[in-house]
């Protein structure tokens, strides 16, 4: 993949891999159900995972019984997700830069989990089609994480503007917070349903809230770009400060939002659309 910001990407994700799979949260088995039976997987159908990272999501769709090509930038990721595969003989992963794959296969599915935003932006759309089967399906999906509304969390936001005035420099409620990352999802949904060249067929949201400890709630802070970009003295003292506040605490809870979309070419939508036969 050729993410926006390749430093970014290479600091955050792939250097900090294990980190970054010990700590971020998967997926809901219910989306993995709704895929498979939206889109008709089955042991003959060929899928292709964009921005695979350390496999969290590709184990799930290998388990799907289709073949999955899983397509990761990074190298110590694409291991991960190698030996997270490992028991598996009906899965490829393949380290490289999705906007440069090339094959003569095409697929029936194509997906990408919280990857699909970090492509670029001109022809994302069109290279994905290029690879799917007339019939075929893009599926699409993020985790958002929202704040919950608790004394721990008031107590972190403020750690946050005391230790890193410079990125998180207001006083936003938890409402205002959480209306931010909702509206961020809301430009990458119309950004789907908006494009030319596939029509959304299914859109369904998932809601799931995790616990973190005083130890894996940095650790999940250090995943994010705009944190390990910060000079690390910095950094370790502001993650410090976090995992005290936790501990007093106990835990925090994050609220995941999972979001499904389905697509389908327009073309072959309009189709199916003036050929249907039901009553």
């Amino acid at each position: 993949m050729m993410f926006k910001g390749k430093s970014i990407f290479n600091m955050s994700f792939d250097v900090y891999a294990n980190n970054y799979h010990s700590v971020r949260p998967g997926y809901p088995a219910l989306l993995f159900e709704d895929i498979r039976d939206q889109c008709g997987i089955d042991n003959n159908s060929r899928l292709l995972e964009i921005g695979a990272g350390s496999g969290i999501a590709t184990v799930e769709l290998v388990k799907l019984g289709c073949h999955v090509v899983a397509i990761e930038p990074g190298a110590h990721l694409a291991a991960i997700t190698r030996e997270q595969t490992r028991e598996f003989k009906n899965v490829e992963v393949l380290e490289g830069i999705f906007e440069n794959f090339q094959t003569a296969d095409k697929f029936d599915v194509i997906s990408a989990f919280t990857a699909f935003h970090w492509l670029n932006e001109e022809d994302k759309f069109q290279q994905v089609s290029d690879l799917l089967n007339p019939s075929g399906s893009l599926v699409l999906v993020w985790n958002s994480f929202f704040q919950s509304d608790s004394l721990v969390t008031e107590n972190v936001n403020r750690v946050s503007r005391e230790s890193l005035p410079d990125i998180y420099p207001d006083k936003s409620k938890v409402t205002d917070v959480n209306k931010g990352v909702l509206s961020k999802l809301n430009r990458r949904e119309q950004e789907v349903i908006a494009n030319p060249l596939f029509y959304t067929i299914l859109l369904r949201k998932y809601l799931t809230t995790y616990n973190y400890d005083d130890q894996m709630y940095p650790k999940l802070l250090k995943t994010f770009p705009k944190i390990v970009e910060v000079e690390e003295e910095r950094r370790l003292k502001f993650l410090g400060n976090i995992a005290e506040v936790v501990k007093r605490h106990g835990k925090i809870s994050v609220p995941i939002l999972t979001t499904l979309i389905v697509c389908q070419r327009r073309s072959h939508f309009l189709e199916a659309v003036a050929n249907y036969k039901g009553g």
